[in-house]
């Protein structure tokens, strides 16, 4: 039976799940692992790029964000675009919340407290 592969199963996860396959008990699990990948998370210039486009496709400018608002999403996501995604919406409940036209990054660091805590 060893001799066959009889399945072929697919990993896919954070960068944690190398963290947790790296536990000395997950080592026969990693050492069965053929191939190994990872993505990186976007760098300043895509994170601009995805952040402009998301607005763009939901109807809405990107200059809604103040240039130092979006660097300040961009550092707390460290790449993540779910993350992206989590602290501009968190950024804009907070904007709206203060009656704020555009997000600076006062707001910005007010979504990331509250991510942190919820």
């Amino acid at each position: 039976m060893d001799s066959k592969d009889r399945a072929v199963i697919l990993l896919v996860g954070l960068p944690q799940l190398n963290s947790t396959l790296r536990i000395g008990v997950h080592e026969p699990l990693r050492q069965r692992i053929i191939m190994n990948y990872n993505l990186e998370g976007l760098s300043k210039e895509e994170g601009h790029t995805y952040i402009s486009e998301k607005l763009k496709g939901a109807g809405g400018t990107p200059d809604i964000f103040e240039g130092n608002a979006v660097e300040a999403v961009l550092n707390a996501a460290d790449g993540t675009p779910r993350m992206v995604n989590k602290l501009c919406n968190a950024s804009m409940l907070v904007a709206a919340s203060r009656n704020l036209n555009c997000i600076n990054s006062d707001a910005v660091m007010q979504a990331v407290s509250d991510c942190e805590l919820g």
